[in-house]
């Protein structure tokens, strides 16, 4: 499935004003959203074979996440979550707390992306699902 951004129509843009923050989430309040969704996830799961009703159902109880988040929201809903997410989080977390400074941390990012998609002379470990994570992280 190849990796679509999702972003919002005009309509859904009106239809969710209400729902759209002013204010920068922090870190865990993202990985909380994600993990409120997981939940639906799981409620919603009988529904995945029909995918216009399946992310419905998960829209109307993730709007904070579908409305301020909606590419995040949409690979999440397709299982394209994975460990890169984290490793995002963890980085945003430290510019939070002022161990580093965004800039600092797009140099970062950029080289683990950089590991991740440039061929290497060695192969790179693979990148652990989201489900993965969890379990080991729990």
């Amino acid at each position: 499935m190849p990796n679509i951004l999702r972003e919002l129509t005009p309509e859904e843009v009106a239809a969710g004003e209400r729902g759209i923050n002013e204010q920068d989430l922090t870190a865990t309040q993202v990985q909380a959203l994600l993990r409120t969704m997981d939940k639906s996830k799981e409620k919603w799961a009988r529904l995945k074979s029909n995918k216009h009703e399946y992310e419905a159902k998960l829209q109307e109880e993730n709007q904070v996440l579908y409305f301020n988040y909606p590419s995040l929201f949409q690979m999440h809903a397709e299982d394209r979550v994975d460990s890169t997410l984290f490793e995002m989080l963890a980085v945003k977390r430290k510019i939070e707390r002022g161990e580093i400074t965004p800039e600092q941390a797009s140099q970062i990012i950029g080289q683990k992306l950089y590991q991740k998609f440039v061929p290497a002379t060695a192969p790179s470990a693979p990148t652990m699902s989201y489900e993965d994570y969890y379990r080991q992280n729990k």
